[in-house]
């Protein structure tokens, strides 16, 4: 069955269905065409024998424009998480973190073999 719309879209990611909710406010008629099982696009987490695994980068910021005039906040149930990261280098996790909102984290990072000290004091003086 061939289906018939003024704009097609392409990939139900998160461009893709702003585009879909601007058109639908404009009353324009689209067709939203998504390959995968479910849109989102790298925003996803999948469910895996007990273990939430998720895909691609998910750190979403409140202070976005463009995020505020699509999204309800208080309906995705948003968790905070921890700042930093383990990086995995030569056979062991090392922690790094922004020393201004982890600061003893950031201090264990000082002799993690991630960056020079030259990058470490730069990282502490972008605030």
């Amino acid at each position: 069955m061939m289906q018939r719309a003024d704009v097609i879209i392409v990939g139900g990611g998160l461009a893709g269905l702003a585009c879909a909710l601007e058109l639908q406010a404009a009353g324009v008629d689209y067709l939203l065409i998504e390959a995968a099982d479910s849109v989102g696009g790298r925003v996803r987490t999948d469910d895996v024998e007990g273990y939430r695994l998720d895909r691609g980068f998910q750190v979403l910021l409140k202070n976005y424009p463009e995020a505020n005039a699509v999204l309800d906040f208080d309906a995705l149930d948003l968790h905070p998480f921890e700042s930093g990261v383990l990086i995995r280098y030569d056979g062991a996790f090392h922690e790094v973190a922004d020393p201004w909102r982890a600061p003893i984290s950031a201090l264990r990072g000082l002799t993690a073999p991630i960056g020079t000290l030259t990058d470490k004091m730069r990282v502490g003086a972008l605030r």
